[in-house]
């Protein structure tokens, strides 16, 4: 009768110490994950998505060029006796560019000189000096002349040399008629109409734009570049912004092709991309206060905002915008204030 008994209390013992060694173990884990779920919560700063039309746009990388850009020849050969301008010189239709005393009068002349210089006698100086008069007061000396308004932009001889006929003596660029030449690419192209609305910005000239709208589309393409001319006129209206062009400006034009309705923008620092795979995604904040990430792709963007389109974002819904880098779905957040 007693030998029962005596089974059943070790049992029970043992029964006892595996509870208790159970709870023992358990305790630590609970305060952890409550530890755990504490730390879960970050801080952030939120924005409404904004709603607004978009402009669709092209860009593209070129350079400036003058519509009336002329180089100077000369007409004859000779001797340049007289430079009247140096680059950067500004010139008038009519102005005297340069003098050039032709072969002809400078041989004369000299001969004149060395009949003076070997002149003996009285009667052979006095008739020496008469005939090198003479020849100085008929020498033939044609003036280069400017044939518009305009800016000596190089200048290829200097005074006193001696040019050939039809050698180049001056550039002259009318600095009013100065475009921008954009490389457009070729599948973009199609969507570039004449009179489009355009700007364009230089690295040399930060923080201003160019306002100017596409005059014509070049109908052959570049084969290596597979690019096409572009040429877009400047905006007249701004002469304090003109007058700060010059001829091979390098820039990046911004052409019009269309309007976006009812576009989506998030601020830039909304944004956050994959290097990995190149896409791009935004947290937003759900009514139970829970990150969630939403992947989206981008539209056109300026200095502040960016368009994105996804169909689980809308307007007004509250974005992430600070705190947001390698968060994860179903971080518990808060919003600061």
């Amino acid at each position: 009768m007693k030998k029962p008994y005596g089974m059943i209390l070790p049992f029970f013992l043992f029964l006892s110490i595996s509870l208790f060694i159970d709870g023992c173990r358990q305790k630590p884990g609970d305060d952890e994950s409550s530890q755990s779920s504490a730390k879960a919560t970050v801080t952030v700063k939120v924005r409404a998505v904004s709603e607004r039309d978009a402009i669709v746009s092209v860009d593209a990388i070129g350079k400036t060029d003058a519509l009336r850009k002329e180089k100077t020849y000369a007409l004859i050969a000779g001797r340049i006796v007289a430079l009247k301008v140096l680059e950067g010189t500004e010139v008038k239709k009519g102005d005297v560019l340069a003098v050039i005393q032709t072969k002809e009068s400078e041989a004369t002349i000299l001969g004149a000189q060395s009949m003076l210089n070997s002149a003996v006698t009285t009667e052979q100086k006095s008739e020496a000096e008469r005939i090198l008069n003479l020849a100085q007061l008929t020498q033939n000396n044609v003036q280069v002349l400017a044939k518009f308004d305009g800016i000596v932009s190089t200048r290829s001889v200097s005074e006193g040399e001696l040019i050939a006929e039809n050698a180049e003596l001056f550039t002259i660029v009318d600095l009013s008629t100065i475009d921008f030449l954009a490389d457009v690419a070729l599948r973009d192209v199609s969507s570039v109409r004449r009179g489009a609305r355009a700007s364009v910005s230089f690295q040399s000239i930060p923080a201003k734009l160019f306002p100017a709208m596409v005059d014509a589309v070049n109908p052959q393409s570049d084969i290596q570049s597979q690019t096409v001319k572009v040429r877009l006129q400047f905006s007249n209206s701004n002469n304090s912004l003109r007058s700060l062009l010059r001829t091979e400006m390098i820039g990046t034009a911004q052409i019009t092709t269309g309007i976006r309705r009812h576009a989506l923008f998030i601020p830039k620092p909304a944004l956050l991309r994959n290097d990995e795979d190149n896409s791009y995604s935004v947290v937003t904040i759900t009514a139970d206060s829970l990150a969630k990430i939403i992947p989206v792709i981008v539209g056109t963007s300026d200095e502040y905002v960016t368009e994105i389109r996804s169909d689980q974002v809308r307007s007004g819904m509250m974005i992430v915008t600070e705190g947001n880098y390698a968060l994860t779905d179903s971080t518990r957040l808060s919003v600061a204030r």
